[in-house]
């Protein structure tokens, strides 16, 4: 009995020791890991080679460690996209009503001293004050499709034939503005889409086109394919190639002075941009052939 006792005693202190060995390292990167973590940083990955318990606690660790760094990545660019935001609004508002306030002063001070000088005041504050409330609704709207408010309806759409009659309606309004529409073959396709925010789409997106024309009469062409990519080309001034990746971020303008605001609050192209997202599609900015800009629409198919 002596004996049996003795050698579950020396059993049980042998397998606890070399039970602590086996589990020791593993804890030990495990604990490195976490301290590095808590540190900040977050590029540090547990490198395990054995193929034993864990190698999946390890790999698990490491894939915790990327959704943590992706996390953080993405708070830092929001807040970014906040401070930005919020000096968009500031700048592209404190312009206008400094204006206004400026005329104001003129009317009050009696610096316009004619029927006509005062008309033109009047119609200098009613311009400033209409830009003031574009500004303020198109923020609503970017808020309203950020935080997934706006209804979006998406159902079968004919996508040829929306383009068609959509260029027809606008084409005499955009004339006048100096813009020429041109439709190329639209083959017959059919998406899932929501026509009245793809409207919006079309339009911000002709809008930006008419505003940065350099012809007498710019040309914008429009070309679809069967597989639901839409592309919209102008032959405008375009954008440097490192101002591509940012034309959809709130508030961009690739004129970095940001001296004119008048020509547009720089939200146009981030709420086609937010508006086709909430479609399931996605949209990207090239160079166009013509020298100019080129974005291009893709939908997804109706039944895919």
């Amino acid at each position: 009995m002596a004996a049996i006792v003795c050698s579950i005693l020396l059993t049980n202190r042998f397998l606890t020791r070399f039970v602590f060995r086996r589990i020791e390292a593993p804890l030990t990167l495990l604990a490195a890991g976490v301290r590095r973590i808590g540190e900040g940083d977050l590029d540090y990955r547990i490198s395990y080679g054995q193929p034993d318990e864990f190698a999946p606690v390890c790999t698990a660790f490491n894939e915790m460690a990327e959704r943590l760094k992706a996390s953080v990545e993405r708070t830092r660019r929001d807040e970014e996209s906040r401070k930005e935001l919020l000096a968009g609004i500031s700048h592209d508002l404190r312009s206008p009503l400094t204006s206004i306030q400026a005329y104001v002063e003129g009317l009050l001070d009696g610096v316009a001293r004619t029927d006509e000088a005062k008309e033109r005041y009047l119609r200098t504050i009613h311009a400033k004050a209409a830009d003031i409330d574009r500004l303020v609704s198109q923020l609503f709207l970017y808020a309203k499709l950020d935080l997934e408010g706006f209804p979006v309806v998406c159902g079968p759409l004919r996508l040829d034939r929306f383009m068609a009659e959509l260029v027809e309606e606008l084409s005499t309004d955009y004339r006048e503005r100096g813009l020429e529409l041109v439709t190329e073959d639209l083959p017959e396709v059919t998406v899932s889409a929501d026509p009245v925010q793809l409207r919006r789409v079309i339009t911000n997106l002709l809008d930006n086109s008419a505003k940065y024309k350099v012809k007498a009469v710019g040309r914008v062409s429009i070309s679809l394919d069967a597989g639901g990519r839409l592309t919209l080309s102008d032959d405008g001034p375009g954008v440097p190639e490192e101002a591509l990746p940012r034309l959809f971020d709130v508030f961009y303008r690739s004129d970095p002075a940001r001296k004119n605001p008048a020509g547009g609050s720089g939200l146009g192209l981030s709420i086609a941009a937010r508006a086709v997202q909430r479609m399931g599609g996605t949209i990207r900015a090239f160079h166009a052939p013509t020298g100019g800009l080129a974005i291009e629409i893709t939908l997804p198919l109706e039944g895919t």
